[in-house]
């Protein structure tokens, strides 16, 4: 995760830093998403399956952990607990890889998914974004799950506009990255650019506008892969 232009991102790491096994899981296991709660805090979800410290049992791709840090930087440590059990709560099928999370103060997730879902009452593509209620979280995880933006409304509906990365700012505008390129209304991109949507209405019946410039540019950052996340400071 690195600092640049007021935004955090998680972007593609190398060969190297994926085959390690020095991170949680072993080799290949690999963080595609993270909210920060707070300065000690940090929810993540990762691209398959695997062990994590302090969790009993196999944490899967459609799970999200938190990680509570006693120090950060090259010498992090801390403890890991299970924060969200996808099985639980309908997210059980290969597509339904959780790859991009946000925490509302509220305490209420936004989740999108690496390919289709298909939950209680609610069905949905990797362009689009759920909101999830909890009633509990951890080991025993319930709630409720409603759509909160719908991508192929607002123009993200190619197989390369899987959103991999969002976050929202205090007024509600939603920081998203995509699988691969990206072509919107007045804006186009590629997967390590930051783009901003600003809503007019939610839901089912998505709409408002994209900024027309990347609010930020990976290339001039030197960023040539995938941004897996994002977070506001």
């Amino acid at each position: 995760m690195l600092r640049q232009q007021e935004i955090t991102y998680y972007a593609n790491p190398d060969e190297a830093d994926r085959t390690s096994g020095s991170g949680p899981g072993g080799p290949g296991f690999r963080m595609d998403g993270f909210a920060i709660m707070s300065g000690t805090e940090i929810l993540m979800s990762f691209t398959s399956s695997g062990s994590v410290p302090d969790v009993s049992g196999t944490v899967d791709d459609s799970d999200i952990v938190k990680f509570t840090s006693t120090s950060l930087g090259t010498s992090t440590a801390g403890s890991f607990e299970l924060y969200f059990d996808g099985s639980d709560v309908g997210l059980s099928s290969s597509g339904e890889d959780v790859d991009a999370i946000e925490l509302l103060p509220d305490g209420r997730l936004l989740i999108s998914t690496k390919g289709s879902f298909s939950v209680d009452g609610l069905s949905g593509k990797d362009e689009d974004i759920s909101i999830f209620t909890p009633t509990e979280l951890g080991r025993n995880t319930a709630g409720s799950f409603e759509r909160y933006f719908d991508g192929s409304d607002v123009s993200l509906s190619s197989s390369s506009e899987d959103i991999y990365a969002l976050a929202l700012d205090s007024t509600g505008k939603i920081y998203l990255s995509t699988r691969s390129d990206f072509s919107v209304s007045g804006l186009s991109g590629k997967d390590e650019d930051v783009f901003v949507f600003t809503p007019s209405s939610l839901g089912s019946s998505t709409s408002g506008t994209y900024a027309r410039t990347l609010f930020f540019n990976g290339s001039a950052y030197g960023v040539t892969g995938d941004i897996y996340g994002i977070d506001l400071p």
